[in-house]
């Protein structure tokens, strides 16, 4: 009988364990860009890592990038800074897993943007990155790290 309450004790301590590293994990499982962008409010501030396609590194400063989600016009910008450096140029066109911040876009007039001479000019002649038109956040994420999976 001491045998099987033993057993039971162990069979349940064991259960809890696996439940709550399983709890565990996924804060640490890649989130998609989609999940990301329909959360984004919720996670500002947070820490968290996605995966997608990069579609676009800029070329002028090698610090901006940007992953699609589902579909083209679902794109969330990653940015980097003098600690991480710039984005490897080969990373366009590939899978990325990027680890970073929720941040939320101040955009105004006047903001620095990611011009290299793309697209079109804005009304205020400053012309601007085609991908950075289509991403269109509110939200960008601020990189800590990243790795290219493909």
């Amino acid at each position: 009988m001491k045998r099987r309450v033993s057993f039971f004790y162990f069979l349940m301590l064991a259960t809890a364990i696996l439940f709550l590293s399983h709890c565990t994990d996924s804060k640490n499982s890649p989130m998609r860009v989609d999940e990301v962008l329909v959360n984004a409010e919720s996670l500002t501030g947070k820490t968290v890592m996605v995966e997608g396609l990069c579609t676009h590194v800029c070329g002028k400063s090698g610090m901006k990038l940007f992953l699609q989600g589902s579909e083209e016009t679902l794109t969330l910008r990653a940015e980097s800074d003098a600690t991480l450096g710039k984005f490897d140029p080969e990373a366009q066109g590939k899978r990325l897993r990027v680890r970073g911040v929720v941040m939320r876009d101040s955009i105004t007039e006047g903001t620095d943007h990611h011009d290299h001479g793309v697209s079109a000019a804005d009304s205020t002649g400053t012309v601007h990155c085609e991908e950075e038109e289509a991403a269109v956040p509110r939200y960008h994420l601020a990189a800590i790290s990243y790795q290219i999976l493909e």
